[in-house]
Order: structure tokens, then sequence, then C-alpha cells
């Protein structure tokens, strides 16, 4: 069996506006515009979702995202206002080291915080 972590951006289209004009389904657990993995199970016709690029998260029991603290992705203040698309390029990549060596760190806090040294 092969395993592939995906990170997306999922977005509900249906709103509070238009929810009364259109049925919630019954499967749609989290509310109106809170989608889950509830919506791509059931094939919601109002979930829409994209690719996550370059973003570093930690998820909840539900492989969810729990909230705007736990996840952080490249963009912003991150890129300088000169930078050209080489030096992006370049930017992504230390940023690219820097999230593999803070995850390999959580890894080590944590077993020192249980008492075992890695």
């Amino acid at each position: 069996m092969t395993i592939k972590h995906l990170l997306l951006e999922l977005y509900c289209s249906q709103t509070w506006s238009n929810a009364r004009a259109v049925a919630t389904p019954s499967f749609c657990k989290n509310g109106v515009g809170d989608p889950g993995y509830h919506c791509l199970d059931n094939h919601c016709k109002h979930i829409g979702f994209t690719y996550a690029p370059h973003e570093i998260a930690y998820t909840g029991a539900h492989g969810e995202v729990p909230d705007s603290d736990a996840w952080i992705g490249f963009g912003g203040e991150m890129i300088p206002a000169d930078a050209n698309e080489t030096r992006i390029l370049e930017l992504k990549k230390i940023w690219e080291e820097v999230c593999r060596k803070k995850i390999h760190e959580a890894y080590e806090e944590y077993l020192k915080l249980l008492g075992n040294q890695p």
C-alpha cells in the first residue's frame, strides 16, 4: 500500500445567505461554510479545493488543520518586494529546508519531553 499525504485548501460555496434557498446537506457536520473530510467523502456539490503549495501545518485528530495558528505558507512578507523569479525559487528552497528541519526538531523535542533520547 502506498500512502501520500496531501495538503489541500477546501472551500464551501454554500453561504449563510443562500443556505435557505439551497438545502444544506445532511452530512454537513460543521455547518455551512466550514468544510472538512465529510464533504469529500460525500462528494458534496458545494465543495471546492485547491492545492496548498509551500505550506506546513499541524493537523488534529481528524487530519484537519484546527485553526490559522496551526499552519503557515510561503508568501506575503516572506518575499522581498524586489525579488525576481530566480530569487523566489531560491527562497522557496530555503523555506523547504527550514520546514523539514523544524519537523525533525519537533520530533526530537517531543521525545526529549517524554524522557526518550532519539
